[in-house]
C-alpha cells in the first residue's frame, strides 16, 4: 500500500475517539480493531481505488488476504479468507452504523454502544484457527508449525500486547508472491483437512445408524426362533443374510400362488404364516 506522509488523510471519530485512515499494519505486532477500521477507510477511499470507488466486499477482500498474510509471516494459521471477509465486514458495518447516527438520536444507550466499540477497538482482531483437527492438517501440509514462542505471543497480543515478533523484519523481506502463493496453498489444504473432517464425521454417523438399525433386529426379542425339526424359519438379520448367500433347490420351489408373499427383515404380510402351513400340508 502506498504511503499516506505527503497526502491528507480520511478522518471519522466515534465519540472520544478518532479513526485515522491507515495503509498497512504496524510490523511485528498483530492489528487490532481499530487497525482494521482505519484499513477499511483508506481501501474505501476512491482516490485510493483508481477511477472507480471500491466496494465495500472488494475492499474487505483485499484486506482479508493482507491480514491473512501479516499473521501468516508471524508462523500463526489463520481461518480462512472468506470468514476473515466476513468479520471484517460486520465489524466495519456497526462502525458505519454507529458514526452515521443522527446527532438528535444520539442518546444514553448510543454513548454506550460506542464505548463498548471504542474500548474493544484496541483488541486483537482475532482471526486464529482454533479447530485444533484443521490447524494439525495445515502444519503438516505446510511445514509451518507453532513453537512456545508462538503461542506465547499470541497470548500476549490477546491480553497485554508487550511482546514484539523479532523475526517479522526479515521475513517481510520475501517476495509477495511467494506469500500469496503459500496462502492459497493453505486454502487448498484447508479445503482438504475440511472435507476430510466432514467425511469422518458422516462416516461416524452412518457407523452409529447401523448400530441403531441392528438394535431394532434382534432375534430374541422381535422375532420368532427357529425351529429344528422344521416349522416357521425365524426373520432374524442373520437368517435373511443366510438366505441371501444360498440358493433354493429347484425340487422345493414355491408355488406361483404363493410367489407374490414376499418376506421382510421387519415384518410379514398377514396371513403368511398360514399359508406356509398350507404349502407344507400340500
Amino acid at each position: 500500500m502506498e504511503s499516506l506522509d505527503t497526502e491528507v488523510r480520511a478522518r471519522k471519530t466515534l465519540g472520544t475517539v478518532e479513526y485515522v485512515e491507515s495503509s498497512g499494519f504496524t510490523q511485528g505486532i498483530l492489528p487490532t480493531k481499530k487497525d482494521v477500521v482505519q484499513n477499511m477507510l483508506y481501501l474505501l477511499q476512491p482516490k485510493r481505488a483508481g477511477q472507480a470507488q471500491r466496494s465495500k466486499e472488494d475492499a474487505a477482500q483485499l484486506l482479508a488476504e493482507h491480514l491473512q498474510e501479516h499473521w501468516l509471516v508471524c508462523n500463526l494459521h489463520t481461518i480462512a479468507t472468506q470468514n476473515i471477509k466476513k468479520l471484517i465486514l460486520k465489524m466495519y458495518e456497526e462502525f458505519t452504523r454507529l458514526y452515521q447516527t443522527r446527532k438528535q438520536r444520539q442518546n444514553q444507550a448510543f454513548t454506550e454502544r460506542a464505548d463498548r466499540f471504542n474500548e474493544s477497538s484496541e483488541k486483537l482482531f482475532d482471526v486464529f484457527c482454533t479447530d485444533a483437527q484443521t490447524r494439525n492438517k495445515l502444519e503438516e501440509y505446510s511445514g509451518i508449525k507453532m513453537t512456545s514462542i508462538e503461542w506465547k505471543f499470541l497470548e500476549d497480543q490477546r491480553s497485554e500486547r508487550k511482546m514484539y515478533y523479532e523475526d517479522f523484519t526479515d521475513k517481510q523481506e520475501l517476495k509477495m508472491m511467494d506469500r500469496r502463493q503459500k496462502i492459497q496453498c493453505l486454502e487448498h489444504f484447508r479445503k482438504l483437512a475440511r472435507e476430510e473432517k466432514e467425511g469422518n464425521k458422516a462416516k461416524e454417523m452412518k457407523y452409529k445408524s447401523d448400530e441403531q438399525s441392528d438394535e431394532g433386529t434382534s432375534v430374541d426379542e422381535s422375532y420368532p426362533a427357529e425351529e429344528e425339526n422344521g416349522g416357521a424359519p425365524a426373520f432374524s438379520l442373520r437368517g435373511r443374510r443366510k438366505r441371501l448367500c444360498t440358493t433354493t433347490p429347484e425340487s422345493t420351489a414355491m408355488p406361483l400362488e404363493c410367489q407374490h408373499i414376499r418376506m421382510s427383515i421387519r415384518r410379514v404380510r398377514p396371513g403368511f404364516y398360514e399359508t406356509v402351513e398350507k404349502v407344507k400340508n400340500c
